[in-house]
């Protein structure tokens, strides 16, 4: 199974997942960006964390091995979340949780608080080759570097209600441009 058809399935099948915008910045970069709570008529919510997974260019792809580890870690993760009353994000190869108030986000077993702020958290996840630990990094940015032409818009035309979500090559430089405003996320992502 390719890897957009996984990363589909394992997110698009899951009803308790939390507000997160996710995606591919480049062939070896994840992303999850989270807003926080606030946003007012078509305004979006202000930025409060980004996680990134980065591995080499084929670590989302893997054996069918890998693949059922994936499903595996996915279901654990799930069901942890669940019990915790917190969201999901992600799939078995990269993902995170949200407690329910909003105010904290966990990955990789490290939890971090993301209450608003004037800067958002960057959470930079390193994956080595399958079965090494992976190595859990954080900087920050301004919450308003994000330009308002990247966030998902929405309108409506009469009855009904039109919803752009972005992953154009315009809207993931955007992205990486707003990342790139910090040198520790500028060297991740290199």
């Amino acid at each position: 199974m390719k890897t957009a058809s996984l990363w589909a399935a394992l997110v698009l099948c899951a009803p308790t997942i939390a507000t997160a915008q996710m995606g591919r910045i480049d062939d070896r970069t994840e992303y999850a960006v989270l807003q926080g709570t606030g946003s007012i008529g078509d305004r979006h919510a202000p930025l409060v964390a980004i996680v990134l997974w980065r591995g080499d260019d084929k670590w989302p792809d893997g054996s069918e091995a890998q693949r059922r580890y994936a499903d595996s870690v996915y279901r654990y993760a799930r069901r942890d979340a669940e019990d915790r009353g917190w969201s999901f994000f992600g799939s078995g190869y990269a993902y995170g949780l949200r407690s329910e108030d909003r105010r904290q986000l966990s990955v990789e077993g490290h939890t971090f608080e993301i209450g608003r702020t004037d800067s958002a958290l960057v959470v930079m996840v390193s994956i080595p080759a399958f079965g090494l630990p992976r190595v859990v990094t954080t900087a920050r940015i301004a919450a308003d570097v994000v330009p308002d032409a990247f966030w998902p818009r929405t309108w409506r035309s009469g009855d009904t209600t039109f919803f752009v979500n972005p992953q154009y090559p315009r809207d993931m430089e955007m992205l990486r441009q707003a990342l790139k405003t910090s040198t520790v996320v500028r060297d991740f992502l290199r």
